[in-house]
């Protein structure tokens, strides 16, 4: 009877597992749009079954990181100019709101949340965001750190289906700023962009935060388009020599 009570919840966990291990590779690019993914080399690589291998595809389906094909086949999401303005556009709607109502309805633990969140991501900024270049390892402990605190902004908005669609938007749009932006020197505004929005989030101004998060995610969208303009052109060139 036990082992028939932790079967379903063993399977479960091995999905999730996999389903973050492959979202990371993902959002981080080392899975370029378009690729097709190997369901034999998956197995192999995360030591598990086609069972919680094929209910995990089907939750970064959904997410909109992989697009099914053919029998049971997978790649991995293309990239577009337009898809991306679409993300940046329901972001901007729904994290707004989110923020909004989080500013509003938070209370002391949501304060002290947004604290930690907050000195843990100031605490790398300080000392990484200068660096010329980032090392793959810091890479994902500021977007670890940069994602704790977006979502303790809006984790108190009372409403679990936004939180949900605003970290999906988060994500997608993150897997384009890594893919286009992975050359570049990071953003020197950003560390005074998160300083300003928990200021103004712990003084309950909701206009001021509101803007200042408005402005962070246009300007990052703003960088990411420019980028993905370029590479346009450049593979223009290329077809044409």
């Amino acid at each position: 009877m036990n082992t028939e009570t932790r079967a379903p919840h063993t399977a479960t966990s091995l999905a999730t597992d996999f389903a973050d291990g492959l979202r990371v590779e993902i959002l981080a690019g080392s899975r370029i749009p378009g690729e097709r993914i190997q369901l034999d080399e998956l197995r192999e690589k995360f030591n598990i079954s086609l069972s919680p291998i094929r209910e995990g595809l089907s939750r970064l389906v959904a997410e909109g990181l992989l697009v099914p094909t053919g029998q049971r086949g997978y790649r991995v999401a293309p990239v577009s100019i337009e898809e991306f303005i679409d993300i940046k556009t329901l972001r901007l709607d729904m994290e707004l709101k989110a923020l909004r109502q989080s500013i509003l309805l938070g209370d002391e633990d949501w304060e002290l949340r947004l604290m930690t969140a907050f000195q843990r991501l100031k605490n790398f900024e300080k000392i990484h965001l200068e660096k010329q270049h980032w090392l793959v390892d810091e890479v994902s402990q500021w977007e670890e750190r940069h994602h704790a605190f977006h979502d303790t902004l809006i984790d108190a908005c009372g409403s679990p289906i936004l939180m949900r669609f605003c970290q999906m938007l988060h994500g997608m749009g993150d897997r384009y700023r890594r893919v286009f932006l992975k050359a570049h020197q990071p953003d020197q505004n950003v560390a005074q962009d998160h300083q300003s929005m928990y200021q103004a989030a712990l003084e309950r101004n909701v206009d001021l935060a509101s803007e200042i998060l408005r402005s962070h995610i246009e300007r990052t969208g703003a960088n990411v388009l420019a980028a993905m303009h370029h590479d346009t052109a450049e593979s223009k060139k290329g077809d044409k020599q």
